[in-house]
């Protein structure tokens, strides 16, 4: 039953499809409720746009006396009003204007959340990579060790080597499987902290079929283009952009408003003949009227045309502090990449020339059995240098992939 188990696990393994860095960002991008949340905050946020473009409401007024009041043609029995406001002329316009440009900083703001979590993606994903690579590493490192101890015990059988080679050779093996165990406990929460990235449930198994790419030579980037990208950067020149049109319609608060209505008043015959007021016809009577609104307390309306540009210097100096950020760390980012060049080709050459030295032991250890310990020090050092090599590697793709955040390069 245990087998069978096993096989089937085997089979469900083989089974999951390969997805690629692109394919996962393609995913966390899909199914991030923080963006979902923020295009649903934009979609709110266009529908102001309806709303500003629209005249007030108009008022209907209606009275009845309790008492027709009398009046010379006729008794009036009440009155029935009504008034629409129509605003200065353009105001409707830039009101719209307004309340489409505050909806475009909304929708800039699900790219710069797409950005980091495009970061966020490549900065989880990387650590698999490498922990597959590390793993990769220790498998070829215990298998060299069990080489070599089992050469010592030959060594010893002939009388040729200690016994103490063959187990200093074992107490390396067992030290190794010990990594390797820790290292696949190390796998869960990584896998956790990357799935829940793509909001999927954490135990959902995560198949690495990539390599962590070769180091190339990275150029130095030109920090005031490199940056211009940047997607919140964009925020601020939004921002910008709705604080003046919030200014071109708080300037209209300074024009009058007009309005146009009718008033209607039913009328009746009096009867008797105890009051006499000719004519006394009945007839109803219709009054077309007008307003206007006067905006003499003036202080308040500039007061409101201030803020609005006071906000946009606010919003300019934003901008400028978050450039020179962004190019402090772009030019940090850059400094990382070329350390992580050189320490990779220095990382190459003391393997190449390492492994040179374990071939000429080996072959020297097989003729007369003697620094068994110097060999299994090197053999060590050659994997040390293999691990940084791998580690090295995983720091210069996440050092890119925070240039391409830098850069607005999702």
């Amino acid at each position: 039953m245990r087998l069978i188990i096993m096989l089937l696990a085997l089979i469900s393994t083989g089974t999951l499809p390969a997805q690629t860095l692109d394919d996962y960002l393609a995913i966390a991008l899909k199914n991030n409720p923080g963006i979902k949340a923020q295009n649903t905050e934009y979609q709110a946020a266009r529908q102001k746009i309806t709303q500003a473009g629209a005249l007030p409401d108009p008022q209907v007024n209606a009275s009845v006396f309790i008492r027709p009041m009398m009046l010379p043609m006729g008794n009036q029995l009440g009155s029935i009003s009504a008034m629409q406001m129509f605003p200065w002329f353009g105001a409707l316009g830039a009101m719209k204007n307004e309340a489409a440009q505050m909806a475009e900083v909304k929708q800039q703001a699900v790219q710069v959340t797409q950005n980091a979590l495009a970061f966020q993606v490549k900065s989880a994903w990387y650590p698999l990579l490498e922990l597959e690579i590390q793993g990769q590493i220790l498998q070829e490192k215990k298998r060299v060790l069990e080489i070599s101890k089992e050469l010592a015990s030959i060594k010893f059988q002939h009388g040729q080597a200690p016994m103490a080679d063959a187990i200093r050779a074992d107490i390396m093996i067992d030290e190794v499987v010990t990594q390797i165990t820790l290292l696949e406990e190390k796998r869960r929460p990584l896998e956790a902290a990357f799935n829940l990235l793509l909001n999927r449930p954490a135990d959902t198994p995560v198949v690495i079929t990539a390599t962590l790419p070769e180091i190339a030579h990275s150029a130095m980037i030109q920090p005031n283009s490199s940056i211009a990208n940047n997607p919140a950067l964009a925020v601020f020149d939004k921002q910008i952009q709705a604080e003046q049109a919030a200014e071109q319609a708080a300037n209209f608060l300074r024009k009058p408003m007009f309005g146009a209505g009718l008033q209607y008043m039913p009328l009746i015959k009096r009867k008797g003949h105890d009051v006499h007021i000719e004519p006394n016809t009945g007839r109803d009577m219709v009054m077309p009227m007008v307003s206007i609104t006067i905006p003499i307390w003036r202080k308040k309306y500039s007061a409101a045309v201030e803020e609005r540009r006071l906000m946009q210097l606010a919003y300019s100096d934003m901008k400028t502090n978050m450039e020179n950020e962004l190019n402090a760390m772009a030019e940090m980012t850059g400094y990382e990449l070329d350390k992580l060049v050189k320490t990779a080709n220095l990382l190459d050459l003391q393997q190449k020339k390492t492994q040179q030295l374990i071939d000429l032991l080996m072959a020297a250890y097989s003729n007369n059995g003697k620094d068994f310990e110097e060999i299994l020090r090197l053999q060590q050092q050659l994997f040390g240098y293999q691990s940084e090599k791998a580690a090295t590697q995983t720091q210069y793709q996440l050092a890119l992939a925070k240039l391409e955040f830098l850069t607005g390069k999702i």
